[in-house]
């Protein structure tokens, strides 16, 4: 079983632990493509919280290419209005 470990900024990392957040978004670059490409369904992503010992398991649901429009609001705030943009969503459970 592979893990993908993030660093989030605290917003980010409350929002998951909360419940509120169920999908992680990383732009559509040739480093994510790779890091991405070994991840499967039932794959685990580690979330932690800044640089600290914090931590948070989930269970990969699915990884698929969404378009800048298709992000959730104050997720394309967050990344600045990138329209033309593509985007990994990763959904976990």
């Amino acid at each position: 079983m592979n893990k993908l470990h993030l660093p989030l900024t605290y917003h980010w990392f409350d929002e998951i632990e909360s419940g509120r957040k169920t999908c992680e978004y990383r732009r559509f670059t040739e480093g994510w493509s790779k890091r991405l490409s070994r991840l499967k369904k039932s794959d685990l992503v580690v979330f932690h919280r800044g640089y600290s010992s914090r931590t948070i398991t989930r269970r990969i649901v699915n990884i698929r290419l969404v378009d800048g429009w298709n992000l959730p609001n104050e997720v394309y705030q967050f990344f600045g209005r990138p329209n033309e943009s593509r985007f990994f969503e990763i959904t976990f459970e």
